[in-house]
């Protein structure tokens, strides 16, 4: 006999992750730069400069991209676009 209150049940399954998700640098986009690795492509285009980000990339923070490490580098850089947005160059470097 279960107490008052208690009820045997299995938690709901969640396709949610904690925290909070990249934007810039999703995991879809993570996965065409490691299939075609020193090939450039525009990730984002943001209206003005956004140096925080590009770091992060950079120095693999993302928790998406740190466990490679070990495996090669992201390369970022920014350029002005036609309409004055800019653009965000990214591309996987592998070691070795």
């Amino acid at each position: 006999m279960l107490p008052e209150g208690m009820v045997r049940k299995e938690p709901p399954i969640t396709t949610q992750r904690g925290g909070r998700q990249p934007k810039i640098l999703s995991q879809d986009k993570v996965k065409i730069l490691l299939n075609n690795p020193n090939t450039w492509y525009v990730i984002a285009t943001q209206p003005r400069w956004s140096s925080g980000v590009v770091q992060n990339i950079q120095q693999m923070t993302q928790r998406n991209i740190s466990h490679l490490k070990d495996k090669g580098s992201f390369e970022c850089k920014q350029r002005k676009n036609e309409t004055n947005g800019v653009d965000l160059y990214c591309r996987f470097v592998p070691k070795g």
